[in-house]
Formats: C-alpha cells, sequence, structure tokens
C-alpha cells in the first residue's frame, strides 16, 4: 500500500471540512457497482477502489470518528 499525494491529502481534507467524504464514498461505491458486470471498465474500477482504499487508510491513521452531537432547539 502507498501513500497518497499531497494533492491527494488536501482533497480528503477539503472533503472532510465540508462534510461530504462519507456521501462522496458512497457515490464512488455505487458507481463502481453500477460497472461491475461492464468488463470494460474494470482498470479503471480496480484503480479507483486502490485510490478509494489508500484513502480510507489514510483517514484510519490521522483522524477519529465521531457521533454528531444533537442540537436541541428550543421551540419559541
Amino acid at each position: 500500500m502507498k501513500n497518497i499525494s499531497k494533492v491527494r491529502q488536501r482533497g480528503l481534507e477539503f472533503h472532510i471540512e465540508i462534510n461530504d467524504y462519507f456521501g462522496t464514498l458512497a457515490t464512488v461505491i455505487d458507481l463502481v457497482r453500477q460497472d461491475l458486470g461492464i468488463r470494460r471498465y474494470a482498470e479503471r474500477n480496480e484503480e479507483v477502489l486502490i485510490r478509494m482504499r489508500d484513502d480510507l487508510m489514510y483517514l484510519q491513521a490521522h483522524y477519529g470518528i465521531e457521533k454528531k452531537k444533537r442540537s436541541r432547539r428550543r421551540s419559541v
């Protein structure tokens, strides 16, 4: 497993800051799932999955996941 580039790290950190990494990851996984039966996309999907794996390993090493605290809104 290789280290990810600084550019990729900045991209990951950007997605984390705007709180959309999980949505982006889910979308990419679904696109790969849709392509599974199409042989001509096999190499592209392999590359995407390798990048996603490396991203997740980077996140595992540098971040923690915490449950969001529910905000209590008071009725006026």
